[in-house]
């Protein structure tokens, strides 16, 4: 996740300026980032300074970052001058003010609802990266911009509207005439202009439509400044054509009025308004105003009909065919016997389902389990080797006595090895839908394709396979399971606990380092509705903290209902890639098989072809695969399971 900060500004130095890169107070989003929850161990190992979260981008270091008055607190150390043309240049804007905003990456560990459910309280999170972004810059700021850097540069930070509109000068200094006012090299009519007007606000906000609905929920700063940037260009452009209106409307009053024109001052014929052709609207764009309308007003929160209105309305009236076809619309999306209907309501329908994908998808274990354990990155390293002793063989020393010979003992350490494992997968869609649908198929894609390989990837963590070639071993691979207390009630609840944490206690020697529950919500509900011989519920606020007798607690329904896992998390050790790496092509060739692929040929006796065969670049279509890099290991098989519990 990312969080955007504007940043209080100290010179530290002339290299180094002091950045405040979060505080406890509510965001844009309505949330909440607890400064003592900061996790700053391994960003302190490389803690490098982005711009704009690029990772090809460096202009410095961060120095002595941490918390500080419930602030989190760092000193920016920039990159020598020279280092490159273009870092200069932003460099100079970061000592000039321009550049003021700091945007953190970071990895939520621990987090809760808001009391007043505005939004989320972030307890603890570990720190990625942290970037200096721009923020929508006020006039000032850009102008001041364009003073210190090139035009390349001004592009890069401000987007390619800050170096937009510049006026062309004749030698003379005055500015020259634009030929948005021109046709054909003569002036437009005020009519024209207004017509051109309209046009240019009606593509405008189709392009902030087709913007918002790409960014979904959660923009990050870069989405929020486009917003901003067309909110602002659509907000001038209105008045400008309600300017022209206003204008052409006392001009038309003038000629009705007879009052003294220009006509009759001069001679010189008067400016007749032509009257406007009424617009003929199609049936079909009944349908797409509706629909533009409800995904409006669902990314903006705000009442679809306003939208429509203030859109599509003439003095704050409807269309009488557009209000009805609206009213139709609305109600289909809501109405199940409508989602097969062809050309809009099928649309509808996958809207709807964007928009409740992430809450159907289930939490997963493994990024609390990882973030308790240790995790590394294979970096330029082909294998990582843990060493680990034997303890089996003992290096204890033994009463001896005086002048007598001191025992010598060898001791014995092996290793495990961490190489390279991978999930992926491949989906494909044509080019036209590529380009046409909203929300953009290839966003839902993407996300659909991270939020299912969770779901994936906790069947392997959380089960009993041994490791392969392919994939890890299962955590229940480690211990074979206990046998579940029966009886059922309070009295099989203790018992299984006792059996888990002890059997957890002899695994590891009575070290235990961070033993962690996993198991599923509804044995997670059991056991805090589980009252005790007094009638009390001894479990049930505990549970509601995250906690289980005092160790933490992962609730996931990808665990089976009726396991419930101990686990010493110290003991698991995860390494995986930066991020989930997508591309995308349009030229290969692909076996069109979602269980055992085969290599597209084989030599054999006959040679072996795999079947059906689909060529990207023939059937002009486009595939998207997802490549993540993950594996793991317990270094200690320190794990106690039961299934089948009784309470």
């Amino acid at each position: 996740m990312r969080k955007v900060f504007v940043a209080m500004v100290t010179k530290a130095g002339d290299r180094e300026l002091d950045f405040i890169l979060s505080d406890n107070t509510k965001d844009r989003m309505g949330d909440i980032i607890s400064p003592d929850g900061w996790v700053l161990d391994n960003f302190k190992k490389n803690p490098i300074a982005l711009f704009n979260h690029n990772s090809s981008f460096p202009i410095g270091t961060w120095k002595n970052i941490r918390v500080k008055d419930e602030k989190l607190i760092a000193r920016l150390q920039l990159a020598d001058e020279g280092t490159s043309e273009r870092i200069d240049e932003l460099i100079r804007l970061v000592q000039q003010n321009v550049l003021r905003a700091v945007s953190v990456g970071f990895q939520p560990i621990e987090t809760e609802a808001l009391a007043d459910n505005s939004g989320i309280l972030f307890k603890e999170q570990e720190l990625l990266e942290a970037s200096l972004v721009t923020v929508p810059a006020n006039p000032a700021a850009v102008q001041l911009a364009r003073s210190l850097v090139s035009d390349q540069t001004m592009e890069l930070v401000f987007g390619e509207i800050a170096t937009r509109g510049k006026p062309v000068v004749h030698k003379t200094g005055e500015l020259a005439v634009s030929s948005a006012l021109k046709r054909n090299g003569k002036m437009k009519s005020l009519s024209e202009r207004i017509v051109d007007a309209q046009a240019s606000l009606v593509q405008m906000k189709d392009k902030l439509t087709e913007h918002l609905a790409a960014v979904g929920d959660e923009p990050d700063e870069a989405a929020l400044s486009v917003t901003e940037e067309f909110t602002q260009r659509i907000a001038n452009q209105q008045r400008n054509l309600d300017g022209l209106k206003a204008a052409e409307t006392q001009l038309a009053t003038a000629v009705s009025m007879d009052l003294p024109t220009a006509e009759h001052r001069t001679g010189v014929p008067a400016l007749r308004v032509p009257a406007r052709a009424k617009q003929i609207i199609k049936p079909s764009d009944h349908v797409l105003r509706s629909i533009v309308a409800k995904v409006i007003g669902h990314a903006t929160k705000t009442d679809a009909r306003q939208v429509l209105i203030e859109r599509y309305g003439e003095d704050g009236n409807i269309d009488p065919q557009t209000k009805a076809v609206f009213d139709v619309v609305t109600r289909a999306a809501a109405l199940p016997a409508t989602t097969t209907t062809v050309n809009w309501a099928i649309e509808l329908v996958q809207t709807a389902i964007s928009d409740f994908m992430s809450v159907l998808m289930p939490a997963s274990v493994y990024p609390g389990l990882s973030a308790k354990g240790l995790r590394l990155s294979f970096g330029r390293s082909g294998i990582i080797s843990i060493p680990t002793r034997d303890s089996s063989v003992s290096l204890a020393g033994a009463f001896v006595l005086q002048g007598d010979p001191i025992p010598v003992k060898q001791g014995k350490f092996t290793a495990q090895t961490l190489g390279p494992k991978k999930m992926a997968v491949i989906s494909t869609f044509t080019r036209e839908i590529a380009e046409h649908s909203i929300p953009a198929i290839e966003g839902l894609i993407r996300d659909a394709m991270q939020e299912d390989t969770s779901f994936a990837l906790d069947g392997v963590l959380v089960g009993t396979t041994a490791a392969t070639t392919a994939a890890p071993a299962g955590l229940r691979v480690a211990a074979s399971t206990l046998t579940a207390t029966a009886g059922g009630g309070f009295t099989a609840l203790v018992g299984d606990l006792k059996a888990l944490i002890g059997r957890l206690i002899t695994l590891s020697n009575g070290n235990l380092r961070t033993p962690t529950w996993i198991m599923n919500p509804v044995n997670a509900l059991s056991a805090s509705i589980t009252q005790n011989a007094g009638g009390d519920f001894p479990f049930k606020s505990e549970i509601a903290g995250g906690q289980f007798m005092g160790y933490p607690l992962i609730i996931s329904p990808t665990v089976p209902v009726g396991v419930v896992m101990l686990v010493d998390a110290s003991d698991f050790v995860s390494v995986e890639g930066d991020a989930p790496r997508f591309d995308v092509s349009d030229q290969a060739t692909l076996h069109m098989e979602d269980t055992l692929p085969l290599p597209l040929s084989a030599t054999g006796s006959p040679n072996v072809v795999a079947a059906p065969l689909r060529s990207l670049y023939q059937t002009d279509s486009m595939a998207l695969r997802m490549i993540m890099d993950v594996n793991w290991i317990m270094r200690r098989p320190v794990v106690a399971w039961v299934a089948a519990v009784t309470w």
